[in-house]
Formats: structure tokens, C-alpha cells, sequence
């Protein structure tokens, strides 16, 4: 449909684009949120999270919901009261579709599907991950570089690259922190190129507290595959890669960045956290469980001989029971640590669910939230009803320094009436529910994840910039990627 001669904006009607799934498309605050509850006087911060939401109909109507813009929540909760304000991620991509008021870029990580305009133009929307390091937010997306916001008024400051010490055009979503030394250890896979074009290449980094990089080591894959998160111990990284194969020839002719191969292992790469070389890598290797990549989730533990040589076959160490989990979280002070609590969200199928009311369940039916222990003594399960669905719950720890005193904070979405709220519940007593709820007077897109920063995080690096002193990831990368340098001089 066109008006004036310029096409109006109308979305797919596919399920990605229909019901709670239709873009939110919005940027705005609510201030003092109406609660029920008492909101615990000792939480003090804010609770980030990040939604992939496209901003313009797709290029392509079968278009993913991971293809969307970046779009950032910051609930801010002080003295039993919760402020709420949400924005854009205005990445480079953000920058030229709004220009144009079209979408430029194609299908998901592909960029032969682009506008040939956007060619030199970094494609990633920052839309999986937003986390805080020195002073700013990081909203991630591991197709591409981070873009720093500022963390009270969430206003983006640009595409960073840790003050030109991180050059390669793709970084993870999922950095780890290390709560005794103060580093991120970070990496990249599809590291060469431009970040799309199948590469096998790999890059490590290590960030000291104070922001500079102690380590870059690289690393080659015996094939590109996703490798999503990774696992942190106080002296080795661990990279789980999948057997979702990127091709770049079936990218050539149009076709998916991905394409599950069920003959192909799942692989663990073992590499040394400090003073990594190219033959220091080991891939172990795993049966491949899923059919179809649609085998119900397992909570496996695995337990990784880092001396192993590659192509050594492994086996999980236990398997646990609890129901279908995703988005596993734990207590972050406890990272490369023994630890014994996590948090799920869990698809229990044998809940009642109101179909009529609600129809296909938005991004799967995470209808619980669950609290385990390692040790099996506990078993705590939350559910929410037959009419709604959580995202991905968050831990928020006391002061108390006990391993799982806190409490868990997560995005509910009622599916019968398109509205979200953000329950916070007792992190060691789930199934007495939420002990507040804060009410959102409007419904937001399914978020992928977040985190929650202590509000006197924020505050020590406001103060520091105040006194002139150093000011952390405030300023945006200025010089472009190699890549992009190399398109340049074509």
C-alpha cells in the first residue's frame, strides 16, 4: 500500500509479526509504576533486559524475531518505588533505516539479502544482551560489535571498542565476569571478515578491571557454528559450539545463515584463560541429541578434563531433572566458582493452558519459573497461570555474601490481554510467588536477556567522571572496522 507515492508501514501477518509478538515499536518512561506488593527496601538499582523489536516491516516476510532493532527496559527500583523508561539502541543500522524509514538489511545475518547501500554499514542490532562494564551499558548482539548507552538515561553513545583495543567485527553476548580478579573475559566467533561471512576464525579477550586488554588469543573451528555462551573457570574458557552450520555459499543464493546438521557432533573447545597460543585449543566432541533441534532441554552438568587432546569423546557428568528448562541463571558471585543454585524458565506441558484465550504461546510456553540445587535438596517451582508465560529471570543478590540470598525479578506476559508485568519473587521460596508486582500499563516484546546492577555501581562511576577522573566507556569508536576500511579502498 502506498500513500503520496511512499509506501505505508504494514507488518507480515506471520506468526513473528501477530499477537503478543507484534512489534511494540515504542520509546517512553513511566514514572512511579503502579505496584502490588511491597517492593523489598533493600533492592536498590536497576534491571536491565533487551528485546530484539523491528522498527520497520521486514525486507522479508518470513523474517525473524531475532532479526529485530535492540531495544532496552531499565527498571530503576529505590525505596519500594519503580520508575520505568525504555529505548532504542540507535546502532548504525538504526541510523540509516531511519533515514530512509525502510528497512535496508535483509534476513537474519545475511548480507547478500541487504540493500546494496548498506554494504560498508555494520548490520548488527545490539538486540541479545545489555550489560553494565566501567561506567556504561553494552547491548550486544554476537554478530557484531557492542554499542555503549548511557546507564540513567539509557541515550546511546556509539558503537564501542574498549578505546580501539577490540577490532574484531563480531564480540559475544555473553562475556563472563571473574568476581575475584574484576576481568571480562570476552570472545568472538565468525571473528574474520566482516562477521557474516562463515569464517572459522575465533578470538579471546581478557579486559583487566581497568579497562585495558591483557589477552587476545586466535583460534581456528572445524567448522562455523554458533557458539552462543561459553563457561568460565579460574583458569580455562570453555566454548560450546553446535552443529548449526553457517555456509557461505547457501548465504550466496539467498538462503539462512544456519542450517542444523544432524551428523555433526556437538563440540567443546578447552583454551587456556591466560598466555593462549593457535594450537592451544582442544575441541572435545559429544553426541549430537537433538532431531530436528527440537529435543526438549536438559540440564546437563559436564565435567571437562582441560589436558584432554581433541577430537576426545565426552559424556555429561549428570543429567538433571527439571522439566524443560531455558535461560539458566545463577549467582554471578559465584562465577568460576563451586556453586549450587539456578534459576530457570520452564515449559511444563502438563500445566493447563487457555489456548482459546491466548492462542500459540508467544516464544514457547515458559509457564514456570524454577529453583534447583546440584545436590537435588531442592526442587522449588513457580507456575503462572493458564493465560501466561515468563521471560528470563534474573538474580538479585542481598548483601549477605550466602550463595543464592537474593531475589529473582523477571518480565511476565499476560497473553490473553497483551500486557506485561515484572514480578520479583523470593529467589529461595518461588512457588509462594511474586512478593510485588510491578504493573505495565502497556505489553513489550519478548526480551532475550538482562541483568541488574546495584545502583551504587552506577553512582561510584558518576562520581569519578564529576571529579574529572577516569571516565570508562563513554566515548564512541571513532575509526571503522577493518573491514569496513577494506570496502573503503575498493
Amino acid at each position: 500500500m502506498v500513500t503520496n507515492g511512499a509506501p505505508r508501514a504494514k507488518f507480515p501477518s506471520t506468526e513473528t509479526f501477530y499477537g503478543f509478538n507484534k512489534p511494540s515499536r515504542l520509546e517512553g518512561d513511566v514514572f512511579d509504576c503502579e505496584v502490588d506488593g511491597d517492593i523489598p527496601t533493600d533492592i536498590d538499582g536497576t534491571f536491565y533486559r533487551v528485546q530484539p523489536d523491528h522498527r520497520f516491516p521486514p525486507m522479508f516476510s518470513d523474517d525473524i524475531h531475532f532479526n529485530g532493532d535492540g531495544s532496552v527496559s531499565a527498571v530503576r527500583i529505590a525505596n519500594g518505588r519503580v520508575d520505568f523508561k525504555h529505548r532504542y539502541v540507535h546502532t548504525d543500522r538504526y541510523k540509516v533505516e531511519s533515514a530512509e524509514r525502510k528497512s535496508l538489511f535483509g534476513k537474519y545475518r545475511n548480507p547478500f539479502t541487504d540493500h546494496p547501500s548498506v554494504e560498508a554499514v555494520i548490520r548488527t542490532a545490539a538486540n541479545t544482551n545489555v550489560f553494565f562494564w566501567r561506567g556504561a551499558l553494552l547491548a550486544t548482539k554476537e554478530d557484531g560489535p557492542p554499542f555503549a548507552m548511557d546507564p540513567v538515561s539509557l541515550e546511546t553513545i556509539g558503537r564501542y571498542d574498549f578505546d580501539g583495543q577490540v577490532l574484531s567485527p563480531t564480540f559475544t553476548a555473553h562475556p563472563k565476569f571473574d568476581p575475584v580478579t574484576g576481568e571480562m573475559v570476552c570472545f568472538g566467533y565468525e571473528a574474520g571478515g566482516n562477521g557474516n561471512d562463515g569464517s572459522c576464525d575465533i578470538v579471546v579477550y581478557t579486559i583487566d578491571p581497568n579497562g585495558k586488554k591483557t589477552e587476545e588469543a586466535w583460534y581456528e573451528a572445524p567448522f562455523c557454528g554458533m557458539i552462543h555462551d561459553c563457561g568460565l573457570s579460574e583458569n580455562y574458557l570453555v566454548l560450546p559450539m553446535t552443529p548449526l552450520k553457517s555456509s557461505l555459499d547457501r548465504m550466496k543464493e539467498g538462503g539462512r545463515h544456519w542450517a542444523w546438521d544432524p551428523k555433526e557432533d556437538q563440540l567443546y573447545g578447552i583454551v587456556p584463560r591466560r598466555g593462549g597460543k593457535p594450537e592451544d585449543i582442544a575441541w572435545l566432541r559429544a553426541d549430537n541429541v537433538a532431531e530436528r533441534n527440537k529435543t526438549p532441554n536438559q540440564t546437563v552438568r559436564w565435567v571437562f578434563d582441560p589436558k584432554s587432546k581433541t577430537d576426545t569423546r565426552v559424556t555429561p557428568f549428570e543429567i538433571m531433572n527439571t522439566v524443560n528448562g531455558e535461560f539458566s541463571r545463577i549467582d554471578d558471585r559465584f562465577v568460576t566458582k563451586e556453586y549450587q543454585h539456578f534459576w530457570q524458565a520452564l515449559i511444563d506441558p502438563s500445566r493447563p493452558y487457555d489456548f482459546e484465550k491466548c492462542g500459540s504461546p508467544a516464544g514457547g510456553l515458559f509457564n514456570c519459573l524454577g529453583h534447583f540445587t546440584w545436590d537435588k535438596k531442592v526442587r522449588d517451582i513457580y507456575w503462572a497461570g493458564p493465560t501466561a508465560t515468563f521471560q528470563e529471570p534474573t538474580f538479585i543478590p542481598k548483601d549477605s555474601g550466602i550463595e543464592g540470598d537474593g531475589y529473582i525479578i523477571a518480565f511476565l506476559n499476560h497473553l490473553d490481554v497483551l500486557r506485561n508485568d515484572i514480578v520479583i519473587l523470593d529467589a529461595q521460596n518461588l512457588k509462594d510467588g511474586p512478593i510485588a508486582t510491578i504493573r505495565l500499563p502497556f505489553k513489550l516484546r519478548l526480551g532475550l536477556h538482562g541483568n541488574f546492577v546495584d545502583h551504587k555501581d552506577i553512582t561510584a562511576w558518576q562520581k569519578r567522571r564529576e571529579e574529572g577522573g577516569e571516565v570508562g566507556p563513554v566515548r564512541a569508536a571513532t575509526e571503522p572496522l577493518p573491514w569496513q576500511k577494506q570496502l573503503v579502498s575498493q
